[in-house]
């Protein structure tokens, strides 16, 4: 079987060449009906062994056959330099959109995302027997925020700290994963105002962050990307007795909350 790529090119690989889990990827990427996408991301978790830059590479690759704009950027965003194509398509088939401009094309995962079935039945929407999340925990959390940069440079440290990787940016933002559960940070010109954790809505974020040494060393590094230790005459234990955590605020006045094990 002959493959185009996106850009067009064409590549003869047989299945005895195709690296592993490539099959698995065009397979899973091939249901995905119309109107309805998955991230990178959501691809990874469902071959299962894989990350997103992966599915990226493979799609790039071998895709072009394929309903490669239904595979988008972690937070909604399609293939960059890709984005005109991709808009035709989303009309066509009446994706769900953000905004219904070029700029700052982004599908609405929250109405457009694809839940494949995961009974490992037969047929034209069973996949692999796909990993998932357990029902009820966090998918993802959106972090708005006025000034891009400055969250770049805290909340970019802290989330590499703990072990996220930046899967994805765009140039309003970018999107950071750990397992299956992604945070964007998003600076678009629908931010109103700056950030105030007192008034109704999200107080703040809190981490599993490791053994107590790992939290004391946060701590310490902490100031030197953005974050000052709050309640400071009551660490480690202002969240109670027996709970060894540390608040953090950053200079946008975002809260985090990271918790010893």
């Amino acid at each position: 079987m002959t493959r185009s790529t996106v850009d067009g090119e064409r590549e003869p690989p047989s299945p005895a060449t195709l690296p592993e889990k490539v099959e698995d990827v065009l397979e899973v990427v091939a249901r995905i009906p119309e109107g309805k996408v998955a991230t990178y991301g959501d691809i990874a978790e469902m071959v299962g062994g894989r990350g997103p830059r992966f599915v990226g590479n493979v799609l790039s690759r071998y895709g072009a056959d394929l309903p490669w704009w239904r595979v988008l950027r972690a937070g909604g965003h399609p293939p960059q330099g890709l984005e005109e194509r991709a808009l035709e398509h989303y009309r066509e088939e009446g994706t769900p959109l953000v905004r219904g401009t070029l700029e700052g094309l982004r599908v609405d995962l929250a109405r457009a995302r694809w839940e494949p079935d995961l009974s490992g039945g037969t047929g034209a929407d069973a996949t692999p027997s796909l990993p998932a999340a357990p029902r009820g925990t966090l998918h993802h959390v959106e972090v708005w925020v006025t000034d891009l940069v400055a969250a770049q440079t805290s909340w970019g440290w802290l989330l590499s700290e703990l072990g996220y990787a930046r899967e994805d940016t765009w140039p309003t933002g970018e999107s950071w994963q750990l397992g299956a559960t992604y945070l964007v940070l998003e600076a678009g010109r629908d931010v109103r105002g700056g950030h105030d954790r007192t008034r109704a809505g999200v107080n703040h974020l809190a981490f599993h962050a490791g053994a107590r040494a790992e939290v004391d060393r946060l701590v310490s590094a902490g100031p030197r990307h953005g974050w000052s230790l709050m309640f400071t005459d009551r660490y480690p234990y202002a969240g109670g007795p027996g709970h060894y955590a540390a608040y953090l605020e950053d200079e946008a006045g975002f809260e985090v909350e990271l918790v010893a094990r």
